[in-house]
């Protein structure tokens, strides 16, 4: 029997047949599960679910009162008033205590929930969509006075070219000294009982710590065990000097065969798969011009693509490097791997899978031509520095058209990542039929990585919240190819689970 009853009333055991709001706008990616905690009904309480419908041949009755079951009371609500406010007067990268809303058609909606950051994406889809008058609830304007006052601070150091956390030059240059002389690398190929041939480090806010020596055995312990759901991971760190004995370590665990389909092989398969085309990918962006670095390039990508499609139970493993920190080359193999996945999803052909996956590891090689102090800037962007950072698109395309063997097709994904819908992307304002797919995958899947990577100045969305600030720009990406990106996710996730 399917019925409709308030969250209030849900409990362990109850099988949830439907949510009310559009599945983008909670913490599920799917309408339809058993509900196995009770911090899935807080979930729904936090994001505003008042009443679900639930099937009780599938599981639980919803609590009973009083011995007999209550129908829900479904009480009008009033409208909601809202006063409105400039965009300016929010900061990049702070996260906002309060809901934001756009206005549409004449009609208020939800664009951003409350305690999510204000990523860079979301301010510059304000900008290029014109917007000028951003609402808030009524209810929530002392939030809101208490948000702007706080920022006081804030804005007194982005005039000055400083952020929260880095209120100096010198914090700045330590945390720019940090991404350049250490590697994140995976836990995974460092397997209890086994030496490190490298010093192991441990970050934490940028400062570094050495917590296992060179040819030490691999301890069972909190930082190489399991890791606990809730709790934060910090990134497991090699100097860059340490480069070249971590590849050789990896190219070693690449020629072992290791046999079985256990939990552990398989994500010591894809660890070490993953570390090698990281490790080939920063080779890339620091060498675009090197004929051998564009072959690694090609052959790892090769193998990656072997890799989902003979074990589709590693791409999870594969799908997305979590790092605490924006490393190019770490966002590079994401967003191939993630295009690698769609692209699949969407039936296209291993040919045309091999072009998008290189010319997406390939996307950003651009950036090797920006300073990195401005790819990493804690803080918002001036004008004229994001307009030299969106240089590195064509940048990008004219160092690798120097090697001529590569396909036309392969220069799609770096053209097109920053290209909209609506037109209003660049470099070239393309717009609707004029992006190829190609385009439209890489630039859905690019902005998806940026918005779930966190920083050390910068809160990162939770993937649900990432797709669902994606679900509300309709004229910006191709909603056929963003709902098979979204269901992708959710069911490698829920694959992850079972």
């Amino acid at each position: 029997m399917i019925k409709k009853v308030p969250v209030k009333k849900l409990r362990i055991g109850v099988y949830v047949e439907k949510i009310e709001q559009s599945w983008l706008m909670t913490p599920f990616f799917f309408n339809k599960f058993k509900i196995a905690s009770e911090k899935e009904i807080k979930k729904m309480e936090e994001y505003g679910i008042e009443e679900v419908y639930i099937n009780t041949e599938k599981g639980l009755d919803a609590m009973e009162a009083d011995g007999t079951q209550e129908k829900p009371k479904i009480q009008e609500k009033k409208p909601t008033e809202f006063f409105g406010a400039p965009p300016g007067k929010l900061m990049v990268d702070s996260v906002l205590p309060f809901d934001l809303y756009i206005k549409k058609d004449g009609e208020h909606f939800l664009y951003l929930r409350k305690n999510l950051p204000f990523h860079f994406e979301v301010n510059h889809y304000l900008e290029s969509n014109r917007v000028k008058t951003i609402y808030i609830p009524c209810s929530q304007r002392d939030l809101f006075n208490s948000y702007e006052k706080g920022m006081e601070r804030e804005w007194e150091l982005s005039h000055k070219g400083l952020s929260k956390g880095f209120e100096s030059e010198e914090k700045i240059e330590r945390y720019i000294d940090y991404l350049d002389n250490y590697i994140p690398v995976d836990r995974e190929v460092f397997v209890h009982g086994t030496r490190t041939p490298v010093n192991l480090y441990l970050e934490n806010h940028t400062d570094v710590s050495l917590i296992l020596k060179a040819e030490r055995m691999v301890p069972d312990d909190d930082v190489f065990g399991k890791e606990e759901e809730g709790k934060k991971r910090k990134n497991l760190l090699i100097h860059i000097n340490d480069n070249e004995k971590y590849r050789n370590f990896i190219r070693e665990l690449a020629a072992k065969k290791s046999s079985g389909d256990s939990e552990a092989v398989v994500k010591m398969r894809a660890a070490v798969v993953k570390e090698n085309s990281k490790m080939v990918t920063k080779d890339l962006l620091e060498n675009p011009r090197s004929g051998e670095a564009v072959k690694e390039a090609k052959k790892t990508v090769a193998e990656m693509i072997d890799a989902i499609l003979n074990l589709p139970s590693s791409f999870y493993g594969l799908m997305k490097i979590n790092t605490y920190d924006y490393y190019t080359y770490v966002h590079s193999i994401n967003v191939c791997t993630l295009s690698i996945g769609l692209a699949m999803s969407l039936g296209m052909r291993e040919k045309d899978l091999f072009n998008l996956a290189l010319g997406s590891i390939m996307h950003d090689v651009g950036k090797s031509r920006v300073p990195s102090h401005l790819i990493n800037k804690p803080g918002k962007l001036t004008y004229q520095e994001f307009d030299l950072v969106k240089k590195h698109v064509e940048w990008g395309a004219e160092l690798m058209r120097e090697h001529q063997d590569l396909s036309p097709s392969i220069f799609i994904p770096m053209l097109q990542h920053h290209e909209k819908l609506n037109g209003r992307g660049y470099p070239r304002n393309l717009e609707q039929e004029q992006i190829h797919v190609y385009g439209r995958i890489s630039c859905i899947v690019d902005i998806y990585d940026a918005l779930t990577t966190e920083r050390s100045y910068k809160k990162a969305f939770r993937p649900f919240e990432a797709a669902s600030l994606l679900s509300k720009q309709p004229e910006e990406f191709d909603q056929v190819i963003f709902k098979h990106f979204v269901t992708m996710l959710g069911k490698q996730t829920l694959d992850n689970k079972n």
